[in-house]
């Protein structure tokens, strides 16, 4: 007699693919709020630079070069580097062959950083 085990398919997702999730979900809520929301003065906007440079520094990790984050700005700055910082990553991924183990360790403090994005937010009232 033969046993046959079947394996449900399964499906995992990249920590990349995570990461990138997360900056997606980010932009998407800043670009539906007035720029003078995400001043680096603010706690949504620190939370919004913060995750830029997590963003570059997975970039570096896949190879990228990453650039110098950004630390403080108006609103619409801090937008636009995020938004050049998730492209970079995007730009990063395409090219690289694989993925960093060192992304991995990015996406639990990309986890909290977008929590907090979403808990200033609603603190402000947004």
């Amino acid at each position: 007699m033969t046993t046959t085990l079947l394996h449900p398919a399964t499906t995992s997702t990249s920590t990349t693919d995570v990461l990138r999730v997360l900056l997606d979900d980010a932009l998407s809520v800043a670009s539906d709020d007035a720029t003078d929301s995400y001043s680096s003065r603010t706690a949504a906007g620190r939370a919004l630079l913060s995750l830029a440079a997590l963003a570059r520094r997975a970039a570096g990790a896949l190879g990228a070069e990453p650039g110098v984050p950004l630390t403080s700005g108006p609103g619409i700055v801090v937008q636009r580097e995020l938004a050049a910082a998730t492209h970079l990553l995007d730009e990063a991924v395409d090219a690289a062959d694989g993925e960093s183990p060192e992304i991995a360790d990015l996406v639990l403090p990309a986890q909290r950083l977008h929590a907090h994005l979403l808990e200033a937010l609603a603190a402000a009232g947004r």
